[in-house]
């Protein structure tokens, strides 16, 4: 077995990269869908799925577009925790003010926020016609970590994977002007997953007071 540069070849077709996953997801989308005729909600979607997708500093690769989410990767070195929370912000920023030019073009509020998982380890791909999976435990729990406890509509979640990759301990990190939290979810057949995750709510709120 060689390992090169986070790859593990195996044989032919058969090799194993770890990097990171970085999922943007649109929270309200579900209500949007259910009181936005059609074409318009595809319009607003479509515009702000493009406003994130443009926002990528990290050279991040894209594996796929679902509904209201991108799923980015990036094999190698796990970024810090500053690039990641900057990523968050500069796409946040963004998605916020093609938010604000949609409600003024339809004449309508648009009551959507974006939340980020972030999640680190070893996955491979396949190909489907012209299309790229990516395969791997890391992706089966960075796809349930969407559907998790945290309250709040803006945030970046980071798991312990990660971190530890990044070479963090977290004994409680601060970003912004914000104090992260701790937390673990259960997922039925899969592990407990630890992470941290940072509020944008409470930096509004923080903001506010300043």
């Amino acid at each position: 077995m060689v390992q090169l540069n986070h790859r593990k070849v195996l044989g032919p077709d058969r090799e194993i990269f770890e990097g990171l996953l970085f999922i943007p997801d649109i929270s309200g989308f579900t209500r949007l869908v259910h009181s936005t005729d059609v074409l318009t909600g595809k319009q607003i979607t479509y515009e702000l799925l493009s406003t994130i997708i443009r926002q990528n500093n990290l050279q991040l690769n894209i594996a796929e577009v679902e509904g209201d989410a991108v799923l980015f990767y990036r094999y190698g070195a796990a970024p810090t925790v500053t690039e990641l929370v900057d990523q968050y912000e500069k796409m946040k920023e963004a998605f916020e003010i093609k938010l604000s030019e949609l409600q003024i073009k339809f004449s309508q509020d648009i009551d959507l926020s974006l939340k980020v998982i972030a999640h680190y380890g070893p996955m491979t791909e396949f190909k489907i016609g012209h299309f790229k999976k990516l395969y791997g435990k890391v992706v089966v729990e960075a796809h349930r970590l969407l559907k998790n406890s945290i309250t709040s509509d803006n945030y970046l979640l980071l798991t312990d994977s990660l971190l530890a990759r990044a070479g963090v301990e977290d004994q409680g990190i601060r970003q912004h002007g914000i104090r992260s939290n701790k937390h673990s979810d259960g997922y039925n057949t899969l592990r407990n997953i630890s992470f941290t995750y940072f509020d944008f709510n409470e930096k509004r709120e923080w903001m506010k007071v300043a």
